[in-house]
């Protein structure tokens, strides 16, 4: 049993939640994959510029957001063993799932001691609520409810219907006739991919064509061209073997209309290069990599249809692994850079407007 009387949050995520999630079948660069603390594009109720002056601001970052890419999500919210789960907790846990770039399914909240999951879609009451002591009582029961496997039986429910129509207005199939993504916001932290998303900001990138249609398993599945890479797997292209197209997917059955509950598209990328192949090291050049490097990459483009426009905010969110790394090779980049993180990633935003052919 944890000494909660010496924990802090902090020793609650790590200690207590991170395992749990593990176990769950969530980890950092997977399809069901953990993002901690993320900020939102437009950190306001609704997606879009409503009323800023008016729109009452987002306070903090969730915690933890748990996702299987382009079926769905949920959130956990972790406090101090001294704090209470009271019910400023629990709206506050809510105001991040209910958020539309996030439309998580449930919300947990929990001080290590104490856990409750809570539908997104109902405040009154949790449906599941136990003590630490508990976990492995409970653990089938959450994981029937929020593992991968379950959030995945929720897309084996929708029955495939390729002739339906795609939204109010449009047709089975849609036409993309052109459009762009805008990027802005990226960080790193790890230096030399810090280095890598320096000319990302401000970047547009042209959309050529596509088409959204409807997937054998039910859910909306968009088929983007564009000009060029997309950033970051623009500068790793050549090395990845990338091409410059890429599959959106989303889990709704109709693509939302309304601002206020947008339909979330995403597109995951996973690939590796070997030791051995010649990449170009940004700042440095071209060298035979001396380690094997993994990347994932997932976007999620939140928006809604206005006429012939499909637009909306997007999130970037790469993950990498630099895999038998010689310490030698190791201790010289951190006697440059510093300590290297463990997990390294980058992240970032944007905007973007894509345009259907509307008949």
């Amino acid at each position: 049993m944890p000494k909660f009387d010496e924990m802090n949050e902090t020793d609650v995520r790590e200690i207590v939640v991170r395992p749990l999630l593990s176990r769950l079948g969530y980890e950092h660069g997977t399809e069901n994959t953990i993002r901690t603390e993320q900020s939102f594009r437009y950190a306001k109720a609704f997606l879009g510029r409503k009323n800023p002056g008016k729109d009452p601001p987002l306070v903090g970052r969730a915690d933890y957001i748990l996702e299987v890419a382009s079926v769905g999500r949920w959130v956990v919210e972790v406090k101090s063993p001294s704090e209470t789960l009271d019910q400023d907790t629990v709206e506050q846990a809510h105001t991040y799932a209910a958020h539309p770039e996030v439309a998580a399914l449930f919300f947990m909240i929990t001080n290590g001691r104490s856990f409750r999951l809570y539908r997104t879609s109902s405040l009154s009451a949790p449906i599941m609520a136990w003590e630490f002591a508990d976990n492995e009582e409970i653990f089938l029961a959450l994981c029937n409810l929020v593992g991968p496997d379950a959030l995945r039986r929720k897309i084996e429910l929708l029955t495939p219907d390729v002739e339906k129509p795609l939204g109010k207005g449009l047709g089975s199939r849609v036409q993309i006739i052109g459009g762009w993504f805008q990027y802005e916001d990226h960080v790193s932290n790890h230096p030399l991919m810090s280095i890598a998303v320096q000319d990302i900001n401000g970047l547009r990138l042209p959309i050529t064509g596509g088409e959204v249609s409807r997937a054998s398993d039910g859910r909306l599945h968009a088929k983007l061209r564009t000009a060029k890479a997309m950033p970051m797997a623009g500068e790793l292209s050549d090395l990845l073997e990338m091409e410059d197209g890429y599959d959106f997917y989303a889990p709704d059955e109709l693509i939302s209309t309304d601002q206020r509950k947008p339909t979330i598209f995403q597109n995951l990328l996973y690939t590796n290069a070997p030791a051995g192949t010649q990449m170009k090291i940004p700042g440095i050049g071209p060298i035979a990599a001396p380690f094997e490097f993994r990347f994932a990459a997932t976007t999620a483009a939140v928006g809604f249809v206005e006429g012939d426009l499909f637009k909306g905010t997007m999130a970037l969110d790469y993950q990498f692994a630099f895999v038998g790394m010689a310490p030698m090779i190791k201790a010289g980049l951190e006697a440059q850079f510093g300590p290297l993180p463990a997990h390294p990633q980058a992240s970032g935003g944007g905007y973007f407007e894509v345009q259907l052919l509307v008949l």
